[in-house]
């Protein structure tokens, strides 16, 4: 009967992949390029491994680190290094003992919470963080050598207990990771998540002003961790901080498969089910707080799944990482009160006196954006809740993407795997098959003693955010935390043929690896391989912005204030308080702007200007009105320069206001 299960998500795979919208973007192009760079680090790695020494896992794993300083930079990468020796450092202090990367994961949350409380002070310099991390690598020096030695003994049994499968799960995590490769190109990156690290980058501290962007005090802490690293390297981090939670998740998977009970060759597949999925190659290449959520959640999974513990250290543990859960997004908190519930009912209780200690350390993580919304701009999670909460910054009305109510029913979960974009911003098949590939194992989850509670709680976490908003990205910790469960439950059944299934689901999320975000399917990594790292033609591809962002700085500028025309490609937040916008983001300038709209003189457009001290404006060519030109005449302004349909003009320095 259980080998029957195993089968019945396969035989339903087959059904869904007949579904022709799946074959409308012609994935298969694209999954060519893989195949050729999958096959070269298998041979680059064989080689060394045959003919010198070493495990062919290791230089396989080697071979992606080397290409990851070629194309996203060595600075960064190093830079990036010396960050996750630092905490891995303080995580050390707060369980000495645990996993290496359970260590960093407590590192970087402590940090990113503590930071929180002190980003608007003028105290954020690169050269400050890096001799702070030099500093603590050197004090924890002995301790540091003793956890890193430990973890690499632990590589090693973990690779010659499944040698050829360790050597798989590397490769398809590398090939799944490649676009942590490419320069930072989405659009929620440029329109906010770039804005915190560069305005430290630019002055040392952070200005939240929330009539400039309406997410000013969204949870942080991902992007405090960003901006630790891009301070250190004095340039733009984001593919080597995501590789690093990349490495971070796969580890967490690993340790919870193995807290489950799954043999070596279910603990290596665990985590490369999990990370084959197509949506993982689309948040490694953007700086989405998912991804940090997901390796959040994989190691407090670990914990809790882990030998009963009522010790001070655990609690505090449980209480760094569902803080830090809540300090990267507000919908996460709600996730890590499941766990919590897990941990709360499995393991022992400390005393009171302990319990107010673990709160305080949860609060003190998390608390930072949620305090600072709520004494600046009147609402803590701005601007969600605002028809409650009434800030000014925001309309007095509840935020809501309609774009993806589409209705919780029964049908969802295996129309969100094979009509993907009706439900994300990618194409068909774009998100994850392993709900329908492994629905057998599901059950059998659901039956097995050792994996029972942890089914259930991953299929909540996987299940509450989809309540409100049927959003596949939302849904996408839950669904690489309940993969590794799911995974680790098949090959409790029939270890044989749970190998050849898993391979399988790995193969075919990455022959849709392309479909997950538009810029891989027009050839991205390919496309960041052939300019060897450079960013500029990235640039110019697919956001002409940057480049110009890029001349303005060049030319030493901003003088004044930087308005960007253009309401689908807001393209303004490395800008930092320089950028200025009339989409939905700034409320009172998208109000100024639909008054200025009214006036074809373009007089209106122009008091705008001079009222918000704009010295530099960007449009788009074939969205910019009469209107606006008309501003731009009556201001004399100067035509700089043009990539792709970007135009980027300058108020004469006499006439900026």
């Amino acid at each position: 009967m259980e080998r029957a299960l195993l089968w019945l998500g396969p035989l339903a795979l087959l059904i869904g992949l007949a579904t022709p919208q799946l074959w409308e973007a012609r994935p298969l192009e694209r999954a060519q390029e893989l195949l050729v760079l999958g096959l070269l680090a298998t041979g680059l790695s064989w080689l060394p491994a045959r003919f010198w020494r070493g495990t062919q896992a290791s230089w396989a794993a080697a071979l992606w680190v080397l290409l990851l300083c070629v194309l996203a930079g060595p600075v960064p990468v190093l830079a990036t290094a010396v960050f996750a020796l630092a905490t891995l450092a303080i995580g050390g202090l707060l369980l000495p003992r645990g996993p290496a990367g359970l260590q960093t994961v407590l590192g970087l949350l402590v940090t990113a919470g503590g930071l929180g409380w002190l980003l608007m002070l003028p105290i954020h310099f690169g050269w400050l963080y890096l001799l702070a991390a030099i500093a603590l690598v050197a004090l924890r020096y002995k301790a540091l050598a003793t956890t890193l030695h430990a973890a690499g003994s632990q590589w090693r049994q973990a690779v010659n207990a499944a040698p050829r499968l360790a050597t798989l799960c590397v490769i398809v995590i590398g090939l799944a990771a490649a676009s942590c490769w490419l320069p930072t190109l989405q659009y929620d990156d440029l329109a906010y998540h770039l804005r915190l690290p560069w305005q430290l980058q630019q002055q040392g501290f952070y200005s939240p002003a929330p009539e400039q962007q309406v997410w000013a005090f969204a949870p942080w802490a991902s992007d405090v961790v960003q901006a630790i690293a891009q301070l250190m390297a004095h340039q733009e981090a984001r593919g080597p901080v995501n590789a690093l939670w990349l490495l971070l998740l796969a580890g967490g998977l690993w340790q919870l498969a193995a807290r489950l009970g799954a043999p070596a060759a279910g603990r290596w597949l665990a985590a490369a089910v999990a990370l084959s999925q197509p949506l993982t190659t689309a948040l490694a290449g953007g700086m989405q707080t998912e991804l940090p959520i997901a390796t959040v959640l994989a190691w407090l999974f670990a914990v809790v799944a882990g030998p009963r513990d009522g010790s001070l250290r655990f609690w505090l543990t449980v209480a760094v990482l569902c803080g830090g859960l809540a300090a990267i997004k507000t919908s996460a908190a709600v996730m890590a009160v499941v766990p919590l519930a897990w941990a709360l009912c499995r393991h022992p209780w400390p005393s009171l006196p302990r319990i107010a200690l673990v709160l305080l350390l949860g609060l003190l993580v998390a608390g930072s954006s949620y305090a600072h919304g709520q004494i600046l701009a009147g609402n803590p999670v701005l601007p969600l809740f605002n028809g409650w909460f009434q800030s000014p910054y925001y309309a007095p009305t509840h935020f809501f993407d309609d774009r993806w109510h589409s209705g919780f029913g029964p049908s969802l979960l295996w129309r969100m795997s094979f009509h993907t974009d009706r439900y994300v911003e990618a194409y068909a098949g774009g998100g994850s098959f392993v709900l329908v590939a492994l629905f057998g194992p599901w059950l059998l989850a659901l039956c097995h003693r050792t994996t029972r509670v942890a089914a259930i709680a991953a299929t909540l976490v996987l299940v509450l955010p989809l309540l409100p908003l049927q959003y596949l990205r939302y849904a996408y910790p839950g669904l690489v935390v309940l993969s590794a469960v799911l995974v680790t439950a098949m090959f409790h059944a029939n270890l044989r043929q749970a190998t050849w299934i898993a391979i399988g689901v790995c193969v075919l999320h990455l022959c849709f690896q392309s479909s997950a975000h538009w810029m891989l399917r027009y050839g991205a990594i390919k496309q960041t391989v052939k300019a060897g790292g450079r960013d500029a033609p990235l640039f110019e591809r697919f956001a002409p912005e940057r480049s110009l962002a890029r001349a303005i700085r060049d030319a030493g500028g901003p003088h004044g204030n930087v308005l960007v025309l253009e309401t689908e490609q807001s393209f303004f937040a490395e800008f930092g308080t320089r950028g200025r916008t009339i989409s939905w983001y700034s409320r009172p300038l998208s109000l100024a702007a639909a008054r200025a709209a009214k006036d074809p003189s373009g007089r209106a457009w122009l008091a705008l200007m001079r009222k918000e001290g704009i010295s530099d404006v960007l449009l788009r060519g074939d969205s910019v009105t009469p209107a606006q030109r008309a501003a731009l005449k009556r201001a004399r302004a100067e035509h700089r320069s043009t990539v792709q349909e970007a135009e980027w003009w300058s108020l004469p320095v006499d006439r900026a206001p």
